[in-house]
């Protein structure tokens, strides 16, 4: 579907929940800048379910944000209702007009008109998102390559259905614990472990679920392992 278009290098992260910048934020800045990407999309949860109200900790998410740059945008969705409220979403994205904030719309990447980008706003809601993707979905040109950005990868049977292309999201953590052999013990998808991290491929549509940087807060542990 690129056509012979250039090769186009896109950066996925995911789950920040900035408490306060920590060793893990800083390396993750240093690999972005050395990565070089052409374009970076953002897959929800700015701060730690702990530290919604905590101004310090949204000052130090919005630092972060406004020291990462691509030459082909900075593309972002909201996570999870409960940490990416509309209020925190003003509060830090508000001035940071080098990030495209994608909330139920398409977009195309800036100077790769190949790739339209699919944001969906998550509830965790599956019927109700599930319609909205299907209201998006015929925004994309068939000819185009359908890059869908949702916070959970609990879409993926409704997006293999739709066609998409390329899928990217969050939200598991990987499990944020994980044990030898048995992998992640709670992932917070509907569909437990089928989809708890990394790579998929059904049918036309690739999905990729990204671990995250942080760590969720509240009842959950004070740990990655």
């Amino acid at each position: 579907k690129l056509n012979g278009a250039p090769p186009l290098r896109v950066l996925h992260f995911s789950d920040l929940h900035i408490e306060r910048t920590t060793i893990r934020e800083q390396k993750m800045l240093k690999l972005i800048d050395e990565l070089r990407p052409d374009g970076i999309v953002y897959t929800g949860d700015l701060l730690n379910f702990s530290y919604l109200e905590d101004v310090q900790a949204r000052s130090e998410c919005q630092a972060i944000l406004t020291q990462i740059h691509a030459p082909l945008g900075v593309y972002a969705i909201p996570g999870t209702p409960l940490i990416d409220s509309p209020e925190v979403l003003k509060s830090i994205y508000t001035g940071l007009d080098h990030i495209h904030l994608l909330i139920d719309e398409t977009q195309v990447i800036d100077g790769y008109p190949a790739v339209q980008l699919i944001g969906l706003g998550c509830t965790h809601d599956r019927s109700l998102d599930a319609a909205q993707l299907d209201r998006l979905r015929p925004e994309v040109p068939p000819e185009k390559f359908s890059l869908l950005l949702y916070h959970s990868p609990d879409l993926m049977p409704v997006a293999t259905e739709a066609q998409i292309d390329l899928y990217l999201c969050g939200h598991t953590h990987g499990g944020q614990v994980r044990l030898p052999i048995i992998g992640a013990i709670v992932t917070s998808s509907i569909y437990r472990k089928r989809y708890e991290m990394g790579r998929y491929q059904q049918n036309h549509t690739t999905l990729s679920v990204s671990r995250g940087i942080g760590m969720e807060g509240k009842g959950a542990p004070r740990m990655r392992f």
